[in-house]
């Protein structure tokens, strides 16, 4: 019975970390007019394209949930705000990150960074790699049923 408590446990605890990151993501944002839904979105196109991997819309979709249509309007008021560029390649269109949302994305890292090291504050490394491995399992849970 001692188990099934911790576990309850974690969903307060998830839920008040998760909430402060988010407030952190926000404030960061908002300094440049952006919302944390964009914002997510535009470090994920970042990340893939310096792994050296090209972002299709479809990607994005897939790995948000999202729809093709509020993807389609995020990308839109995205380029127009010159924040994402369409490369097309043959039949394939890629997004990229423009050289302005480059800077802005770094000064929000950089500031990111100083509320998880705040958060993560006395773990080991050995402890974060530890912590690591069990969000991954947590989270790679997620998709095999039981949250219908």
């Amino acid at each position: 019975m001692e188990n099934i408590s911790k576990k309850e446990q974690l969903v307060p605890l998830i839920r008040i970390i998760d909430k402060e990151f988010k407030k952190d993501f926000e404030k960061r944002l908002s300094k440049y007019d952006l919302t944390a839904q964009q914002g997510r979105l535009l470090f994920y196109i970042n990340c893939n394209v310096e792994e050296g991997q090209k972002v299709r819309q479809v990607d994005i979709e897939k790995n948000f949930r999202l729809t093709k249509s509020t993807v389609h309007g995020l990308i839109e008021r995205m380029e127009k705000a010159n924040l994402v560029i369409k490369i097309k390649e043959g039949n394939h269109q890629y997004i990229e990150i423009s050289d302005d949302c480059k800077k802005i994305l770094e000064d929000v890292f950089s500031r990111r960074l100083e509320c998880l090291n705040k958060m993560t504050e006395g773990l080991s490394d050995e402890e974060i790699i530890t912590l690591h491995s069990l969000l991954m399992k947590i989270y790679e849970n997620r998709d095999k049923g039981g949250n219908e």
